[in-house]
């Protein structure tokens, strides 16, 4: 079992320092955990992504209002040109 130190922990002859990996037996590894010592690591993801503190969520900015559109204006003939009536 693959578990993330939370604490420096003896294990064998060397210490594993808090936030270091380290492959371990299930029992030992859940006892681990269950003291808080450390916590699971997950194997289906190898790739350890550091935890980031939760950042407050900013207020949503109140949207713009919309500026109403401007009729289109009708097409009037150029000067100089004769309109069929």
């Amino acid at each position: 079992m693959k578990v993330k130190a939370l604490v420096p922990i003896l294990f064998g002859s060397r210490v594993v320092n808090d936030g270091e990996s380290f492959e371990t037996q299930e029992l030992h590894g859940r006892e681990l955990i269950k003291k808080g010592y450390a916590e699971l690591v997950d194997e289906h993801n190898p790739a350890e992504q550091p935890e980031q503190p939760e950042q407050p969520e900013q207020p949503e900015q109140p949207e713009q209002p919309e500026q109403p559109e401007q009729p289109e204006q009708p097409e009037q003939p150029e000067p100089g040109k004769k309109t069929k009536k």
